[in-house]
């Protein structure tokens, strides 16, 4: 028999404020938080399904009792539909939680117009399961990711455990950036050290190398606490980061996302941030000190030409 632990609700108070015309005005009650017991000790995943990465530092404990924001339907494992739920932001399955009843659905609601494939990731050529969305269907969209462009969007929102881009979707909710993943049109010369050419990075890298570029997109589009020494491995020079990835157990293989860095050994080596992967076998990269040096640039070329290190969140 399964054991149920009853939910403990914790009312949200709507709260006296004076607006800036000096009227008093009843500000809008906060979403009730239900508060839920673990059940067995579970880390967080970047996304609601099993594959996808699980965030180091994450983890809850048996017998802890925690507040679920939201919760979402993440994708289809053994004929089941898991059911996930969000926890400071981070994706729990629910299995290892308490059963509770209360909690809002996670994200904005759309319709997806006629039947469509759900893709695996933010591209057309990432595996898909067909037949998933029907015509018509209305459906809960979590959150919005960078990935494929496609009739000039390259928007794509992951609803169900899947991603579907823009264009299948009749209204596209305005909803935060899947972790992970970059903010969609942000290819962009953000990079804080612009421009200097001599001295270290806050990442102990060299300012105007590849290697102090990608360290800043790791950090700032992907959240990780990306530095030299990171997981206790010296990254050091460009043609290093596979040996270095492998030794920190980051996952190396010849298949680009949105996201990844890419690397190569060739000439003195180089790194590169994944910007976009395209259906002709291109990726789009960002980068610093190729074409221009100390200088940022951007290449749309054949994915063969770098290994790919994918790296979980923070």
């Amino acid at each position: 028999m399964s054991k149920h632990i009853a939910a403990r609700v914790v009312a949200a108070v709507g709260l006296l404020v004076v607006t800036a015309l000096g009227q008093a005005a009843t500000a809008a009650p906060a979403q009730a938080a239900v508060t839920v017991r673990v059940e067995s000790t579970i880390t967080a995943h970047d996304l609601p399904y099993l594959n996808s990465p699980y965030i180091e530092g994450s983890a809850l404990s048996a017998g802890q009792y925690v507040s679920v924001e939201c919760y979402i339907r993440g994708r289809e494992y053994v004929g089941d539909n898991f059911f996930w739920y969000r926890i400071n932001t981070r994706y729990y399955p629910a299995y290892a939680i308490a059963t509770a009843t209360g909690i809002p659905q996670c994200g904005g609601p759309s319709t997806v117009p006629s039947a469509a494939n759900g893709y695996s990731s933010p591209s057309f050529d990432a595996p898909f399961a067909t037949g998933w969305f029907d015509s018509n269907e209305t459906v809960q969209v979590l959150c919005v990711a960078a990935g494929q462009t496609y009739n000039g969007s390259n928007a794509w929102y992951f609803v169900k455990g899947y991603f579907l881009h823009a264009s299948r979707l009749a209204t596209r909710p305005a909803l935060y950036t899947c972790r992970g993943f970059s903010t969609p049109g942000s290819v962009t010369n953000d990079y804080p050290y612009r421009g200097q050419t001599s001295g270290v990075d806050r990442w102990n890298f060299y300012k105007g190398q590849c290697t102090s570029f990608v360290a800043w997109r790791l950090n700032d589009r992907n959240n990780i606490a990306f530095h030299n020494y990171y997981r206790s491995v010296h990254w050091g020079n460009a043609y290093n980061w596979e040996n270095a990835a492998r030794s920190a157990g980051i996952t190396v293989n010849s298949t680009p996302r949105v996201g990844s860095v890419a690397q190569t050994d060739s000439g003195s080596g180089h790194v590169a941030w994944v910007a976009a992967v395209h259906s002709d076998g291109t990726v789009t990269v960002e980068e610093y000190n190729y074409a221009t040096p100390s200088a940022y640039g951007t290449r749309r070329v054949s994915s063969s030409r770098f290994v790919y290190l994918h790296f979980p969140q923070a």
